[in-house]
Order: structure tokens, then sequence, then C-alpha cells
């Protein structure tokens, strides 16, 4: 069986993948996304089941129980707080490492704003939040893990890994979108000048550049002489459209530059239109594994799907959109649940240890 590696980027739109000169050489494919932020669109591709973006939590059978019930040694790593275990996410692999600890706490007054939710709100009025990748594992460390870890195990191997550095503001240091403009941009859009709407997108697609040098770099180094390599993203990012920048959860917007990403894949053959729920039981059926009855995605390599759903929870209020790719229905402020074998699944805010919120608000979320 073949080696398969599935790499995940955030925030990565499907009309900026040609700032990605190595993965542009594979197959090009739109995908839809499960949801609008990254734990619960995540937590759809590794269930390939819409239950994991009503419940922002991987549900088994995960992705990797999967490959691994089908003989495979599983590995799964990420920087991102959204993927810690206690959302279930290092459920079916053999090696897993979400390199998330308590980082870096900031500003004392803003962890005791924190707190409360009129303080929080009056003090992010004045001392607006500003995303900040400094305390996640750099992409380029998270490649060096990874090729380590592909190597010490045994074929077959399926390795899934979510890349950071492709998250607002984009980079560190120099790289990154400049504080003043990231903060313009998420509050005041409108007053932001024709050349700092460059920056972003400058910003943007280098940083898109980067992340492509490391993909190329992983897949020439890993102990691998034919893998199955596919890459996708959890969502994508707002560039002033509608007048919003990046991606804000809390809006729960269901809009196409934020739920449209690509799936390319360098020998795999997907019909479109897809949805990235389709992802995984397109690479199981390739490589003779058995698609688990609770999936709600499918296998695509012969036939596309004719409708896909894109759930939006935030705090147990729920946008839905629902399209066929000629008709696209969106209903905000959803009572969402979902009935499977007699039992209901309602989406409900989640209640997370303080340290984890601090590393969410330390991204740029606000509640």
């Amino acid at each position: 069986m073949r080696d398969v590696i599935f790499v995940t980027a955030d925030s990565v739109r499907y009309d900026f993948v040609d700032a990605m000169e190595f993965v542009s050489t594979f197959s090009q494919h739109q995908g839809v996304t499960g949801a609008h932020y990254t734990r619960p669109s995540l937590a759809s591709i590794l269930t390939a089941s819409y239950q994991g973006a009503i419940e922002s939590r991987a549900v088994s059978p995960t992705v990797a129980e999967a490959f691994s019930q089908a003989g495979y040694t599983t590995i799964g790593l990420s920087s991102s707080p959204h993927t810690d275990p206690r959302f279930g996410f290092d459920a079916g692999f053999d090696v897993y490492n979400n390199y998330c600890e308590a980082g870096n706490r900031g500003n004392p007054l803003r962890q005791f704003a924190s707190q409360f939710d009129l303080i929080r709100k009056v003090y992010h009025r004045f001392r607006p939040p500003h995303a900040k990748l400094s305390n996640r594992l750099p992409d380029d460390e998270l490649i060096d893990n990874a090729i380590a870890a592909f190597n010490d195990e045994s074929g077959p191997r399926f390795m899934w890994l979510h890349m950071m550095g492709t998250h607002r503001p984009y980079g560190l240091g120099d790289d990154a979108v400049p504080k003043e403009i990231d903060r313009k941009a998420l509050f005041a859009p409108e007053k932001l000048s024709v050349d700092e709407k460059e920056t972003i997108t400058q910003k943007y697609r280098q940083t898109l550049s980067r992340a492509d040098a490391e993909i190329e770099r992983l897949v020439d180094s890993v102990d691998s002489s034919d893998p199955l390599v596919v890459f996708s993203s959890d969502h994508g990012d707002e560039f002033g459209e509608d007048g919003h920048y990046f991606h804000q959860p809390q809006r729960r917007r269901v809009v196409d530059s934020l739920t449209t990403v690509p799936v390319a894949t360098n020998d795999l053959s997907l019909c479109e239109p897809l949805s990235v729920l389709d992802i995984a039981p397109s690479l199981l059926s390739e490589v003779g594994g058995k698609i688990p009855s609770e999936w709600h995605g499918k296998d695509v390599r012969e036939t596309p799907r004719d409708q896909t759903l894109t759930i939006a929870p935030w705090h147990g209020t729920t946008t839905v959109a629902w399209q066929d790719f000629e008709t696209k229905i969106v209903s905000r402020d959803a009572d969402v649940s979902m009935v499977r074998n007699g039992e209901t699944v309602d989406v409900e805010r989640d209640d997370v240890d303080d340290d984890l919120k601090q590393q969410m608000r330390d991204l740029g979320y606000v509640e």
C-alpha cells in the first residue's frame, strides 16, 4: 500500500493558490469547507462528518482510525491550539503532537479582562487584539519534526499535518502584517489605504510561498518513493470583498472566500464539485480501505457530489449554508441539531480551560 501524506495549511483561499509554486504542479480542485474556522472545519475533515463541525471536535470514527484499521501507521502533527487532544484530534493516531503549551500569556490586564464579558468587550474596544504567531511552532520546525516522525516509522504510513504559518498575521517579525494595519483591517477596514490593502495581500501571498517551499521540502525528504500527497485548507480569508477582513468566527460568515479552498493532489483524480469531507473517503478508497458507514463524505474519484453543507457554529449559535452549485441557501441564527441512531447532537458552547482560551486569543480570536 502507498504511503499517504495529507497536508492542511491554515487560511488558504482557492483563488490564491497560484502563490504556491510546488502545490500548483498538482491537480487542482475546488473544495467546499464543512465549517468557517479552524476547529469545526478540521474536525469535519478528519472525521468526514458534519457531526465534527456541529460539535467542533473530532468524533469517532476518525480518518486516523480508518487508516489504522486499513493497516497503516498513523502520524498527526499540528501547531494549532484548535487541534488539542481535548477536542479529540489525537484519536486513532499512533504518533500525535500539537505542540501547544501555555505559551505567551500576554498582558496581565488583558488576562483579567478576559474573565468578564462586559470588561473584556470594553477592553477590546480600546485595546484591540492583534494576532500573533510568536508562540506557535514555526512551519519549518513542524516540517523538520514531520520528516523525522515519518521516517522513524515503517510503512505503510498515513501522515496528516496542519501548518499555521499561513494564519493571520501571515508571518513573524517583518514578514507579518504590521500591527497597526492588522488592527485597522479588523476593526475599521473602511479606513485602509490602497497601499495598506496591498500590503495585506502581499504578506498573504508571501506566506503561502513560504509554506509551499516547506511542503516541497517535506515531500522531497521523506523516505517514501511514491507517496500519495494531498493538500488542502480549513478555510479561506476575506480581503475586504464585503467590508470584512480575515476570518472572524464570531460573525459566522459563509461567503465563498471563506468556504472555497484548494484540494490539490499529486496522483489522485477527483470529480468536482466536492466537499473537503470527501478527501478522506477518496484517499481511503484509493488505497483499498473501507469507508466507515458513519461518514458523510463520499468517494468522489468517479462521481461528484450534488450538494454541500457548511456549518458555522459559534458559542451555541449557527449559520448554515446549503448549495447544489447552482443555488446557495444561507440560514443565519439557525437552531442546528443532528439525529443519528436515535441520539441528538446539538451545537453548544465549548467549555475550555484558561490556557487554551489564551492561546486562541493569541491567534486573534475574540468573543
